[in-house]
């Protein structure tokens, strides 16, 4: 391909200046923050959508193939493992993240008080059960949730969270390894056959321009806007930042569900147990370009057999923590129903947020979009007349946002995903942690597909089999289901363990599968295939079924086929969005309806991330920044903890002339930036920080409450803001002092630098 090898920076990422731009007063809405309309200031945060696609194409075209774990010690770029990017790009992909994301340049002089780290952890080899897996590989080395943290400036105890899944790649490393195994294995279930099958679904030689990386470029795009809105305003965020590329999401279980192993880890791992570090919202990134407002394939003259049109743009599901248990979310930890009345406000603002962004859009576009495929399928010959330019229509209205990007809790209508257990956001929406999922079209179903109602169910459940369904591929079918999917041709009842099929080809016991559609969606593994039948054949299951699925539905493979696709490359999001492989400008412009479909949901994720209840707008600091996390984030099992105040910044986002001043909560107390401390016994600490410059007149201070050693007992009743009273201000500051003048006393040398400061 001629794009193979581009440059690292095409035009788009060139920075775009920070002149002042007034929003529309429309987007004033309750829960999404604004200020007046006045000289020099902005009203909202406003997404630069040339530089998430530029992002998009320099990501998607450079780091291909992204395997977690599988690319070379992370914490050595120059290590001979670690592939080349056209080869394994995981490594490069999360560098150049870090690498926007530091940078002062394009993220504005804002970037100077964040500060990015690695959470390393190592993934498990798949843990397979069927005799037929005959190798069963390692990862020989550590993945990674890379975290951006900018600390909040009134309430840094509370976080909020703008996630996106790096890894590229659905391909089981079983069946990679046996494809390597010398045995030669031909196993049908992942021997070289389903090898070959499988590896020509992956994102070899493409990057998962639509599947993942959309998603991380668009969490790029918000935290850029939010940035530039509060560096025009001189304003600062009032609780916590955080960006994170949540890892090893693409792992596939023996089910054929994804791992999400990232996920997992960041809410078991990096969450703290107490008051403080509790997050306010998530937004987490998937698959989008696919999405409303383009049309598909750039027009409403889609591949079927309405001859004068009328098919609809593509979906985007938006979907936001259920404030109540249901089928797929029963809250049996009760996380849910804790959480509920923040989860019902957080519903409430999400729905305003998408709201004011359908408006400001609206405004800006003239309230249509274009349909940039001018061919027409009620004309004659391959090319249109030209009395049928290429039409704008209708946009950003209320009727469409309802029909096509609605919010809805998860589990209550079709998700983003296959599944929507599936999704990292179900590993936060379990812990009833107010946040969405936002997303384009995944697999197909009636929904889903480009038919209008008026067309058959017959005929609309069938044509596409997947548009990506994680597989990271796109296919076009001919109403034939391909080999491995089939239907129930009788009804199954929850706890039956066998079931009946339609057809067996390529069903094959040890084979994942996955049964009906929608909410009533669930995942297996056959046990055992029997023979054809008057009422079809016989399919054992290993394990009993959850709920009753009715004759007719489909009962497919876990695992893309083979049949029409095409991969996930940049080329083709365009030409599924716009009718097109690239815009007018040349093979590396953007489509216009790409570009608004990745625009409109980066602009709602902002304006709500900005909303008060959220990260808000308070006025910039005029003193020194504070803030702590611990190693480990959860010290459940040790008395020993390491606490990092690197986060800490000066008002010019440096470090020098800061001293620190800790008490650890336990009658006594440290200094310095990074320390450790070991507790007599297990115990909630009320750890408090106290940082300040040379002159001793702008005290910053943070607290936050270390259930130290799985301690018993309720967490202290700390405010979860990590703020302090005016007493415990003072007698901190006292303290610190007292703590810094035996130091310098003691240690002439310090004096002396302290006289230079």
């Amino acid at each position: 391909m001629k794009l193979l090898h581009v440059l690292r920076r095409p035009r788009w990422l060139v920075v775009i200046g920070c002149a002042a731009v007034l929003a529309p007063a429309a987007v004033l809405v309750s829960g999404v923050a604004a200020t007046d309309d006045v000289a020099s200031s902005q009203a909202t945060p406003l997404v630069d959508r040339d530089y998430i696609y530029g992002q998009l194409f320099d990501m998607a075209y450079n780091d291909v193939y992204r395997v977690s774990g599988a690319d070379g010690p992370p914490t050595d770029p120059s290590s001979p493992w670690n592939e080349p990017a056209t080869v394994n790009g995981w490594q490069e992909f999360f560098q150049h993240w870090k690498q926007q994301l530091s940078d002062k340049t394009v993220m504005t002089p804002m970037a100077k008080y964040a500060t990015i780290q690695d959470h390393y952890f190592h993934r498990l080899p798949e843990q397979r059960t069927n005799p037929n897996y005959s190798f069963n590989p390692n990862y020989p080395w550590d993945s990674d949730d890379a975290e951006l943290t900018l600390p909040g400036a009134t309430c840094p105890g509370q976080r909020v969270l703008l996630a996106a899944h790096p890894d590229g790649t659905p391909v089981s490393p079983t069946i990679v390894g046996e494809v390597n195994n010398p045995t030669g294995s031909t196993s049908a279930v992942n021997g070289f056959g389903a090898g070959r099958r499988t590896l020509t679904l992956s994102n070899i030689a493409n990057g998962g321009a639509y599947d993942d990386t959309s998603g991380v470029t668009m969490t790029m795009g918000e935290y850029q806007a939010l940035l530039r809105w509060y560096s025009i305003n001189g304003t600062y965020p009032s609780k916590t930042l955080k960006v994170a590329l949540l890892d090893a999401s693409a792992g596939r279980a023996a089910d054929g569900t994804y791992l999400r192993e990232g996920a997992k880890y960041y809410v078991n791992n990096l969450i703290p147990q107490g008051p403080q570090g509790q997050y306010a919202m998530f937004a987490e990134m998937n698959a989008n370009g696919m999405s409303y407002p383009a049309y598909h394939l750039g027009t409403q003259y889609f591949w079927n057999n309405l001859a004068n049109g009328g098919v609809g743009p593509w979906r985007t599901f938006i979907t936001d923590t259920p404030s109540a248990p249901n089928t797929i979310y029963p809250d049996s930890s009760g996380n849910i129903a804790a959480n509920s009345a923040a989860i019902s406000q957080f519903d409430s603002n999400l729905k305003s947020s998408v709201t004011a962004a359908f408006a400001q859009q609206s405004a800006k576009y003239g309230g249509t979009v274009p349909q940039e495929n001018p061919l027409r399928y009620n004309h004659t010959g391959s090319a249109p007349l030209p009395a049928v330019p290429t039409p704008d229509v209708p946009a950003y209205t209320a009727p469409e946002q309802a029909q096509y990007s609605p919010v809805h809790p998860a589990g209550t209508a079709p998700e983003a995903m296959a599944s929507s257990t599936q999704d990292e956001a179900s590993i936060f929406w379990n812990l009833g942690i107010p946040g969405f999922s936002v997303g384009g079209v995944q697999d197909s179903n009636i929904d889903e597909n480009p038919y209008p109602s008026t067309i058959s169910a017959a005929i609309r459940a069938t044509p596409v089999l997947q548009y990506s369904g994680g597989g990271t591929a796109f296919e076009l079918a001919s109403n034939v289901p391909a080999a491995g999917m089939t239907t129930l041709a009788a009804a199954s009842a929850a706890g039956d363990t066998n079931v009946k099929v339609a057809s067996v080809t390529n069903l094959v016991a040890g084979q994942p599968f996955f049964v009906d559609t929608g909410l009533n969606l669930e995942t297996g593994v056959i046990s055992a295939v029997g023979t054809a039948g008057a009422t079809g054949t016989g399919v054992t299951l290993t394990a009993s079924l959850t709920r009753a699925h009715a004759s007719g539905v489909p009962f497919n493979v876990n695992q893309g086929q083979p049949i029409g696709f095409t991969g996930d490359t940049l080329e083709h999001l365009n030409f599924f969005a716009a009718g097109a492989p690239h815009g007018l400008d040349g093979e590396t412009s953007p489509t216009e309806e790409l570009l608004r479909a990745l625009e409109l949901p980066s602009q709602y994720t902002a304006l709500l991330a900005s909303g008060n209840d959220y990260l808000g707008a308070v006025p910039a600091p005029t003193g020194t920044i504070a803030y702590f996390e611990t190693s480990p984030v959860r010290p459940t099992s040790t008395k020993t903890v390491t606490f990092d105040a690197s986060f800490a910044r000066t008002l010019d986002g440096g470090k020098a002339g800061l001293q620190y001043y800790w008490d650890f909560g336990d009658g006594t107390s440290g200094t310095g930036e990074t320390v450790t401390h070991t507790y007599a016994s297990a115990q909630w600490a009320d750890v408090k920080l106290v940082v300040v410059k040379g002159d001793q007149t702008k005290w910053g201070m943070y607290r936050q409450a270390v259930a130290v050693n799985s301690p018993s007992g309720a967490a202290p009743a700390t405010p979860a803001c990590g703020t302090f009273s005016t007493a415990e201000r003072n007698a901190l500051i006292a303290a610190a002092k007292a703590a810094f003048r035996v130091k310098t006393t003691a240690l002439p040398s310090d004096v002396a630098k302290e006289g230079d400061r």
